[in-house]
């Protein structure tokens, strides 16, 4: 998608709504090393703009409730819905956030990831995801995602 030259004419679907959510519901001893989504989902829709690309946020509140284990928190993108394709895999290290090992207190701690490569118009579902490294189990206190299209 080329840039939106000067004076040219911006419409509504270039620029759909951004999307937020949030929860404190809290995930306790969370002892899982694979990503699953913790209950309550916490999740958004959102329709990829005209340039096809977003600022995904994600952020919440982790901490280790062992002695040895990284708490880790990243979103996933899918097409259409919970069951669609995957467009964005959970990665800590691309697009997720972690706490440190003996994080003993809540770490509050966000990232913001540039997606790209959306199609324009389409709906996108996005949800968090979250497992820690091993070792022992951790501690997540709150989760929140937020998407922004950008030109």
């Amino acid at each position: 998608m080329p840039d939106i030259t000067n004076g040219e004419l911006v419409t509504a679907t270039d620029f759909p709504p951004s999307v937020y959510v949030f929860d404190d519901t809290r995930q306790s001893d969370i002892s899982s090393t694979t990503y699953i989504s913790g209950s309550p989902i916490v999740s958004v829709y959102f329709v990829a703009p005209t340039s096809g690309r977003v600022l995904l946020t994600i952020g919440g509140g982790l901490q280790d409730s062992g002695t040895a284990n990284r708490v880790h928190l990243a979103p996933v993108i899918r097409e259409d819905g919970p069951d669609g394709a995957t467009v964005l895999a959970a990665n800590v290290v691309t697009s997720g956030v972690g706490c440190p090992e003996q994080t003993t207190s809540f770490m509050y701690v966000s990232r913001t990831t540039l997606v790209t490569g959306l199609t324009p118009g389409r709906t996108y579902y996005a949800h968090t995801a979250h497992k820690v490294s091993g070792g022992s189990t951790g501690d997540i206190a709150s989760r929140d995602l937020t998407v922004v299209p950008v030109p």
